[in-house]
């Protein structure tokens, strides 16, 4: 996992590596040269000398410049180094840089206006070296005009730890702020970098282990991670070759009513997909042969049911006992906000001790009934969106360390979990773990495709994978499921049975490339 940090979170770390050792500070901003020539090389054509436009400031962000551009260049490449201050500037590491480059007989130009930079098009790629993680406000003078002038120019954009112009902890671009095609961030990936619209300016994020000591992180980092894609093979539950349905997890479904069996039928159909055994489905009474045209391989049950055809509160105790054989319930999709489901979801979500989801009308059950939630007996997940969100605890903060710090205390309070449905997703443990998923594209963006989510949950869950791990597993199937249909149907066509369909493909590239291993620089995108 790699973990996220604050701007001063990272800043801190690094000072406290480093402790003034002029040494040590270089070796660093050689590591990080090392991860953006790696980048940059996979950004070139490899077979021939290309010529490479590098953009240096004044700080540590120009000395790494100056230091990929060395590198380079001693790979053969045409490097041209343009300086936004004299050289005699750089001082410590920034410094030692510049002149290492130099000897190499390094190319450079001092900026004085965008004049000097004509002819920026005929690069084959530009190295945006010109701001770090420390600016406040919009950049001003030379820096804002060549950051214009860069995003003129239709040739690839590697940026260094962060796009110049780009706020790391909100999020929030400047005016200007470059729009990057790949992004390499030293050391870990800064909140900023992974929340919209700053994101869009991202461009591929990819993270470049410096190896800071284990103490120094632990003791000025929070717990924000984000999954590597090579960490998330290894949550899926195992297989038992001589085990029946029984052994690979039952799982009960209380989802539908009149008009919205579609919502039961995705979840139902996504569970199985997503491995257990075998799928109980609940449904009100007058939805039942509708369902079992849809549902073939999932056992339908009839309960009581309102006038309007929803689940009434008479159904709890029939619930209640087809819930004992289970290992895990979803409750919520397609159940409408009648009062009396809504009754029968808050005594059903207290007296069941299985891990539930609680998804959609689920969620909405508690509305005006908050205090009830925290009176659940097992162990539970909220998968809302931002609407849902807002009508159970009101309004969310912009900012994502603030947005952060509301879902932690609501977990801690409420004693659950939550996934909050968004891009990126944002899943937060009872135990203050937060989890930020960079994962699928705008196909998951159509009704259905929760209900697909709350089904591969259940799964899992019923297999015996723990809540925050299935979570995170689980999100990952879906979002990587919505990419895969995508690239047949385009992000416009894609319907959640789509998202559905391709469930399959993902966990078997999954079981597939489970052992990769983990490099120093890991693509999160």
């Amino acid at each position: 996992m790699n973990r996220v940090l604050s701007v001063s979170q990272m800043r801190l770390i690094d000072e406290k590596t480093i402790n003034g050792n002029l040494a040590v500070g270089y070796s660093l901003m050689m590591r990080a040269g090392y991860g953006l020539m790696k980048a940059a090389n996979e950004m070139l054509d490899s077979n021939k000398p290309c010529e490479i436009a590098v953009i240096c400031g004044k700080g540590n962000n120009g000395g790494d410049g100056f230091v990929v551009g060395r590198m380079l260049l001693e790979e053969g490449h045409k490097v041209m180094c343009f300086l936004l201050c004299d050289s005699e500037d750089y001082k410590g590491e920034s410094k030692l840089a510049f002149e290492d480059y130099v000897t190499r007989k390094g190319n450079f130009l001092v900026l004085n206006d965008a004049a000097d930079l004509a002819g920026l098009n005929r690069y084959d790629l530009i190295i945006d070296a010109i701001l770090g993680t420390g600016l406040k406000g919009d950049p001003r003078g030379l820096s804002a005009i060549i950051i214009d002038e860069i995003n003129k120019t239709y040739v690839p954009v590697l940026s260094v730890d962060t796009p110049s112009g780009l706020n790391n902890d909100t999020g929030i671009p400047g005016n200007p702020c470059v729009k990057a095609t790949v992004t390499v961030t030293m050391g870990f990936p800064k909140i900023g970098l992974c929340f919209y619209p700053g994101k869009e300016y991202v461009g591929e994020l990819v993270v470049c282990d410096l190896g800071y000591p284990d103490e120094i992180i632990s003791e000025n980092s929070s717990d924000i991670f984000i999954p590597k894609r090579s960490d998330i093979g290894r949550l899926l539950p195992p297989r038992h070759p001589g085990g029946s349905k029984i052994e690979h997890g039952l799982a009960i479904l209380v989802c539908g009513s009149k008009g919205m069996c579609g919502s039961a039928t995705l979840a139902s159909q996504a569970a199985l997909r997503s491995g257990c055994g075998m799928t109980h489905l609940a449904a009100p009474e007058s939805s039942v042969p509708v369902l079992s045209t849809k549902l073939t391989e999932t056992v339908i049950h009839s309960v009581n049911e309102t006038n309007n055809g929803s689940i009434a509160y008479s159904a709890l105790d029939q619930v209640k006992k087809l819930s004992l054989r289970q290992n895990a319930v979803c409750i919520g999709p397609g159940l409408t906000r009648d009062s009396q489901t809504g009754r029968f979801v808050r005594a059903f979500v207290k007296s069941t001790t299985l891990p539930a989801v609680i998804d959609a009308d689920g969620i909405n059950a508690f509305v005006e009934y908050k205090e009830e939630l925290k009176k659940h007996s097992g162990e539970i997940i909220i998968t809302p969106h931002r609407g849902e969100w807002r009508r159970l605890f009101g309004d969310l903060p912009d900012k994502p360390i603030e947005l952060v710090d509301v879902l932690k205390r609501t977990a801690a309070e409420y004693s659950m979990s939550i996934l909050l449905k968004g891009n990126p997703t944002i899943i937060v443990s009872g135990e203050q773990k937060v989890y930020i998923m960079p994962f699928g594209n705008s196909s998951l963006a159509k009704s259905g495709t929760g209900d697909v989510l709350s089904g591969i949950l259940v799964s899992l869950l019923a297999q015996g994978v723990s809540l925050i791990e299935a979570a995170i597993l689980g999100n990952y199937i879906h979002s990587e499921a919505g990419v895969l249909a995508s690239e047949t149907l385009g992000e416009y066509s894609v319907i959640a049975s789509d998202v559905v369909n391709m469930i399959s493909r993902v966990i078997f590239s999954l079981t597939k490339h489970n052992t990769i291993k983990d490099y120093d620089i890991d693509s999160l995108t």
